[in-house]
């Protein structure tokens, strides 16, 4: 049975490391500043620390100012505080992957800022750390705080993207036929 367990121990120090960590939970949303921070370097699938020794997403595209986990995890709490009173919302956040810009919800196309704007893969989480759900949302840096604004793209096909195709001409290989009609 010891030989055994020894066999399967690289094994389970394996799979422990791959464990998603659990997401800082906050009681109350914090009111004070939140630094600005911006990962050292930036090498995919590796996990980058704030000077703070928080860590930001796991997935990072480029160099750029990102908010940590709890950071992030702050702006969701100030979101919920604001937010009307009766319903359930998860407990927390836990950001997969973020990206410079905002995403537009009405376009869902990605617009540039200069400013610290990004847009990230969220992880909703209830009170025992388990994903509900994986939204985006943007997050913008405004007057010392992450503030998470949640983005709702449209759920269906664009007009132009239906198939209905252009109409055939069956003369268009004659010469002297205007391209156009």
């Amino acid at each position: 049975m010891t030989a055994r367990l020894a066999q399967l121990l690289p094994f389970l120090i394996l799979v422990a490391g791959c464990a998603e960590p659990r997401p800082v939970t906050i009681a109350s949303p914090p009111l004070g500043p939140d630094a600005l921070y911006a990962p050292m370097r930036v090498v995919p699938g590796r996990l980058e620390y704030a000077p703070d020794r928080t860590t930001f997403a796991p997935v990072l595209t480029e160099r750029f100012d990102y908010p940590t986990q709890p950071q992030a995890n702050a702006a969701y709490l100030r979101l919920i505080a604001a937010a009307p009173a009766g319903r359930s919302y998860p407990s927390s956040i836990w950001l997969f992957g973020c990206r410079p810009g905002a995403l537009d919800p009405q376009t869902a196309r990605v617009t540039r800022y200069r400013d610290p704007v990004v847009h990230c893969a969220t992880d909703f989480l209830d009170e025992r750390g388990v994903r509900l759900r994986r939204e985006t949302a943007n997050f913008y840096y405004d007057r010392k705080l992450w503030t998470m604004d949640p983005v709702y793209l449209p759920r269906t096909l664009v007009a132009w993207r239906g198939r209905e195709g252009s109409p055939k001409d069956f003369w268009s290989w004659l010469p002297g036929r205007p391209r156009y009609e």
